[in-house]
C-alpha cells in the first residue's frame, strides 16, 4: 500500500490518457520515480485482456491501464491494486487532429503525432527498399494521410479494409495531399521514438 500512497503524493495532477503512448509515458514516469521497484521491464508494453501492461520480473510486478484507470499487480499489493485515474498522473499531448491540421497548414515535417482515422483506400505495397504496407486514412477534420507502415520491422496490419478505424503513433511528413505517416514501428537501433498502429484491438509495432 506504501507504493500506492507514494504514487498519490509524488505524481503531478492533470489531463487525460488511455491509449498506448500515454500509458507508456505513465509507465516511464513510474519507472523513473520508483527505480527500486520498477526496474528492467521484461519487454515493451503489450495488450492483455483489454489492459495495456508492462511487466517486471524482479520483483514480480505488473502495471497496467484500462479505460483510463491505472492498476498495479503483484504480491506486494496483495493482488490487483487500483492506483487511480491515469488523468491524475500525466498531461495528454496536444490533440492529434489539431496538431496535424497545423502541421499541414504550416508545411512542417518530422513531428511525432498520435491520432486515429478511417481507411478510405488500401494501396499496393511499396517494395522499393524496406517494404511498406500503404493505405490512406481520413481524419475527423477531413484531412487525409498516407500511412506507410514498414513491414520489414513490424507485422502487416491484417484484414485491413476500407471503412476500418486505425489508430496510429508515428512521424508526420508533409506533402500537398495531406501528409504521410511513417515510423509506425519500433526502432531496432533505439535512435527514434517507437511508433505503432492499432487495428481491431491488435497492436502492430514489432516483429516477433
Amino acid at each position: 500500500m506504501k507504493f500506492a500512497l507514494l504514487f498519490s503524493l509524488l505524481f503531478p495532477i492533470t489531463a487525460f490518457a488511455s491509449d498506448l503512448s500515454d500509458s507508456n509515458r505513465l509507465f516511464d514516469l513510474a519507472e523513473q520515480t520508483f527505480p527500486d521497484i520498477l526496474s528492467s521491464p521484461d519487454g515493451s508494453t503489450f495488450i492483455s485482456s483489454g489492459f495495456l501492461v508492462r511487466q517486471y520480473s524482479d520483483p514480480d510486478v505488473v502495471i497496467g491501464t484500462k479505460d483510463g484507470d491505472f492498476y498495479a499487480y503483484g504480491d506486494m499489493f496483495n493482488g490487483l491494486l487500483y492506483v487511480g485515474r491515469v488523468a491524475d498522473f500525466i498531461t495528454l499531448d496536444k490533440d492529434g487532429d489539431k496538431l496535424l491540421t497545423d502541421l499541414f497548414a504550416n508545411g512542417q515535417s518530422d513531428v511525432q503525432v498520435q491520432g486515429e482515422g478511417i481507411v478510405i483506400a488500401v494501396l499496393s505495397d511499396d517494395l522499393q527498399g524496406d517494404r511498406h504496407q500503404r493505405f490512406i486514412i481520413k481524419l475527423a477534420t477531413e484531412q487525409t494521410l498516407l500511412v506507410a507502415h514498414n513491414i520489414d520491422l513490424a507485422p502487416r496490419v491484417a484484414g485491413l479494409s476500407e471503412g476500418d478505424s486505425v489508430a496510429f503513433f508515428g512521424e508526420y511528413e508533409w506533402n500537398d495531399k495531406g501528409g504521410v505517416m511513417h515510423w509506425t514501428h519500433y526502432d531496432p537501433d533505439s535512435q527514434h521514438i517507437d511508433g505503432w498502429l492499432q487495428h481491431k484491438g491488435i497492436l502492430y509495432q514489432k516483429l516477433k
